[in-house]
């Protein structure tokens, strides 16, 4: 190497910019000259005594040049990432510390309240509802298909066959139809039209004559309300995680630790979308607003989720967010109550 590019060499990698950046104007100036001498390999960005300029470096070598060896040691640096023959991975202990990605600000419950509830699965939060329905039979009844209809039939014929309801004034008129010597019996060819007259069932109800029937019919709806509304609150977490991984990935492996083979740690693991991991790091190194502090290193943060969280908290990347439903979607309960009906009926 001539002297003088052996002197440049060595006044960078000591970190004296100044008659560099004298000569050569900038940094992007410096490191296109060393390129173009062939010296540029004679550069670590992640010596310490270049900590100040490592990520102005990086930029040059990913963004400029899309030096394939930098990245693999930039992802190298970053601890949850795992590489792998079919792409990027990342490996977490913690479930929920995907939540990090998520706004924290803007109400009382955020939304990365609520994705640290769904990803370390806290149900707790989600038992916000005991009484569902004021009206069993306009929530539950007539929200029943074909198949609980017969379900609920037979449950009925189970506890009224032979038991005789004497008919008067006070009775429905349903009732009066099907008497025999004012008197009404429950039977396989009336049953249906009971079911299917809010004023019939409901005197069955209010008469005690179904037994537990109004209680089960309001745990049902108490159950599929809430599961609705977690499940509509896990679809949202899982719809902006999206925009990082491929959510279809995600699973649980026992995973050897690094300092005994031996010992196994449960690890969630789910793969990064197609580019990902490049165009995040690639912006990351690009942001001037992280150059020269030491803290936005990329041997600092040492995550990919830390290194994600240091752009969103700067701005430079949105956090992903949803808004958090008031209520579940009236479909999904209706969809819960029929699959969970046989569970009580």
């Amino acid at each position: 190497m001539k002297p003088h590019l052996q002197e440049y060499i060595d006044e960078f990698n000591n970190g004296d910019m100044e008659d560099l950046l004298k000569i050569f104007g900038s940094m992007e100036q410096i490191l296109t000259f060393f390129k173009k001498q062939n010296i540029l390999d004679d550069i670590d960005p992640f010596d310490d005594n270049l900590s100040d300029y490592q990520l102005e470096i990086l930029n040059f070598n990913l963004n400029v040049l899309n030096d394939k060896e930098t990245l693999r040691v930039c992802v190298s640096k970053l601890d949850d990432i795992v590489t792998k023959d079919d792409g990027y991975y990342l490996y977490v202990k913690d479930r929920e510390d995907l939540a990090e990605l998520f706004y924290s600000g803007g109400r009382d419950t955020s939304a990365r309240d609520v994705a640290k509830a769904v990803l370390g699965e806290d149900n707790d939060m989600f038992d916000r509802w005991g009484n569902t329905t004021d009206d069993i039979y306009r929530d539950v009844v007539e929200e029943l298909n074909p198949e609980n209809i017969e379900r609920l039939k037979k449950h009925m014929l189970d506890i009224l066959t032979n038991l005789e309801i004497e008919v008067d004034d006070e009775t429905p008129d349903l009732f009066n139809n099907y008497s025999e010597d004012s008197v009404f019996y429950l039977t396989p060819e009336n049953v249906g039209d009971v079911i299917g007259d809010r004023e019939s069932f409901m005197y069955l109800i209010d008469n005690d004559y179904l037994d537990d029937l109004e209680s089960e019919l309001s745990n049902i709806h108490s159950n599929a309300y809430n599961s609705a509304y977690e499940t509509e609150i896990y679809n949202d977490v899982t719809s902006e995680l999206e925009t990082f991984f491929d959510m279809k990935s995600a699973k649980w492996e026992s995973i050897p630790t690094s300092y005994n083979p031996n010992k196994l740690i449960e690890t969630y693991i789910i793969k990064f979308n197609p580019g990902e991991v490049v165009n995040s790091i690639g912006k990351y190194v690009a942001d001037t607003g992280n150059w020269g502090y030491y803290a936005n290193n990329l041997d600092y943060v040492t995550t990919w989720l830390n290194m994600m969280n240091t752009f969103m908290d700067n701005g430079d990347e949105s956090w992903l967010d949803f808004r958090i439903p008031d209520y579940p979607d009236s479909r999904l309960v209706d969809k819960y109550i029929n699959e969970f009906f046989s569970d009580y009926i």
